[in-house]
């Protein structure tokens, strides 16, 4: 007997077919219409590549065109550990990698088993090294090229120089401060292919070149950089100092000319380094300088009148201010003497007498004038900014430490602008590195910035002559050049502690100068962070300043101004 279908049934299935026929008609009007331009990239997707095209970084040199930084390709290797083979097979790839990688084989073979599908075994390797390895075609491994940036003359200007990590992204200095202008603007390359992933020659092929990024020419001489470096570095090991640091600028537009500090580190090799290496601290350190702020409390007594280089006083050791007592280092007392006679003494109790005529607001604001308190701007990463209190926060015995260097924190940099303010004759530069930037619309120059002018001619005039009379008659005679003028001021600071006071013992030892003093060509600021010898750190600071001024003066080929 044969079985029938019942009409309902045929009209559910003759539905069914019907909701189906039309929401394909649906979708399919769909892909044709609305979602045709999803569809055509989705497919062009399989059959299109589209690469990034690295741009070249930029290189830097020197004031003088000598190299500082460049890049070039290194191969980095790769494995893919399932197509190395089993555990023996990685096993023994890993017995002859190591020793060309500089590991061990159990290290090799923790990470070919460490699960990933795809990793990298060495970055950026020498290309003998690349070479060797590729000898021993071990399946699985493969090499990708990748840019490395070198420094041809490894540590040198290591912290004004900076570095690039891994992802080729600047770090500190001048390759973190100009990263995007030395980087450069990547370009894209789209191709189509085939099933096989082959270029077709009547493909489509489009690209957008990449723009190379910028080169720089800096305000560093190499020649004095070295030297910096090398004296800096002397006297470090000498003190067993906890850190230092030494700045060279010329005072007639802010150019940077040397910056080092130490401890330093290679920036080719940043991975190996005390990450604290890595700071600047000629611009990222900040401390209370000591008396080598002296100058900036007289000169701006100066210039307000209050006092001449011959006024005079009773210098009895000490200063009441405030309810308490400031003495001059050691206690020692000077009898009736001038103003200048406070810089040749570096007393403190003289400072204390300067501020005091000079009174807290002028003293603050001159400070102020002088960029304490500020960044200076200067073109490098990282930079401080230092510390001038509100004059709401000051007690009235801060009025003589801030006098003569306690109480304020400032940068080596800022301190060094200031100096420079003096020796040019009253003005103050923002100090910057980068002297010239070169990139595809031609060659930009950097203009010197005068940011204001704290101090008349005349007062800086003045200044010079008292500070080259402290280097030639006073405690900074350690400073004098043969056949050189000199201007200077030694500086010594008491540490504060966290609870507010000072650490027993522990000092910061500085000098700030210029040369010629007649005629300044270098101010030289050199700062020396806990030194063995404490009070006596200035010394070595001193001797560091001659030998850099006087290298200084023999590169630039400078006449002495003295018989």
């Amino acid at each position: 007997m044969t079985e029938t279908v019942s009409p309902r049934r045929l009209r559910a299935i003759f539905a069914l077919f019907a909701c189906a026929t039309l929401l394909l008609t649906l979708r399919v009007g769909y892909w044709q219409t609305l979602g045709r331009g999803e569809l055509l990239e989705s497919a062009t997707d399989q059959v299109r590549s589209d690469l990034v095209l690295a741009a070249q970084r930029g290189v830097i040199r020197d004031r003088s065109g000598a190299l500082l930084a460049t890049t070039v390709p290194l191969r980095s290797l790769y494995a893919i550990p399932k197509r190395i083979g089993d555990h023996e097979a990685r096993a023994s790839a890993s017995a002859k990698l190591a020793p060309l990688l500089g590991t061990t084989s159990d290290a090799v073979l923790a990470a070919l088993e460490s699960g990933a599908e795809w990793l990298y075994l060495r970055r950026r390797l020498p290309e003998d090294t690349s070479r060797a390895i590729e000898s021993l075609a071990i399946p699985g491994l493969g090499f990708e090229s990748e840019p490395k940036r070198l420094y041809p003359n490894d540590t040198i200007g290591a912290h004004v120089l900076g570095f690039v990590n891994d992802d080729g992204l600047g770090q500190y200095g001048i390759e973190g401060k100009y990263d995007p202008v030395l980087r450069g603007i990547p370009g894209r390359l789209v191709v189509e292919r085939d099933p096989r992933d082959r270029d077709l020659a009547v493909g489509l092929r489009t690209a957008r070149a990449p723009l190379d990024g910028a080169d720089l020419d800096l305000t560093i001489d190499l020649v004095i950089q070295t030297s910096v470096e090398r004296w800096l570095r002397e006297a470090m090991q000498k003190e067993k100092a906890t850190s230092g640091t030494a700045i060279v600028l010329d005072p007639r537009d802010g150019a940077v000319l040397a910056l080092a500090s130490y401890p330093t580190y290679d920036p080719a090799a940043v991975a190996r380094s005390d990450p604290q290496a890595l700071m600047d601290r000629a611009v990222s350190w900040t401390y209370e300088p000591g008396s080598t702020m002296k100058a900036f409390t007289i000169a701006a007594a100066i210039d307000q009148h209050v006092v001449t280089p011959n006024t005079t006083y009773d210098d009895k050791g000490y200063a009441i201010i405030g309810g308490r007592r400031l003495s001059n280092a050691l206690g020692k007392a000077y009898g009736i003497s001038t103003v200048t006679q406070i810089l040749e003494h570096s007393a403190n109790a003289g400072a204390v007498f300067v501020g005091q005529r000079l009174g807290a607001e002028q003293l603050r604001s001159y400070l102020l004038g002088f960029g304490f308190g500020a960044p200076t701007a200067i073109d490098v990463s990282a930079e401080a900014t230092g510390d001038v209190r509100p004059l709401a926060e000051w007690y009235p015995v801060d009025l003589g430490t801030i006098s003569f260097g306690q109480g304020i924190a400032v940068t080596p940099i800022q301190l060094a602008a200031a100096y420079a303010a003096i020796a040019n004759g009253g003005t103050l530069y923002r100090p910057y590195v980068v002297a010239t930037r070169r990139d595809a619309d031609g060659e930009h120059r950097t203009a010197p910035v005068a940011v204001r002018r704290p101090i008349t001619a005349e007062t800086a005039a003045t200044l010079r002559t008292m500070l080259t009379s402290t280097v030639d008659n006073g405690i900074a005679n350690g400073a004098s050049i043969p056949r050189f003028s000199v201007a200077g001021k030694t500086g010594t600071a008491q540490i504060p502690s966290d609870d507010g006071r000072y650490l027993d013992d522990a000092y910061v030892s500085s000098f700030a100068g210029f040369v010629p003093a007649n005629d300044p060509r270098f101010v030289v600021v050199l700062v020396l962070e806990r030194p063995e010898s404490r009070l006596l750190g200035t010394v070595t600071a001193m001797n560091a300043f001659r030998g850099i001024a006087l290298d200084a003066l023999r590169t630039a080929r400078v006449q002495p101004d003295r018989p």
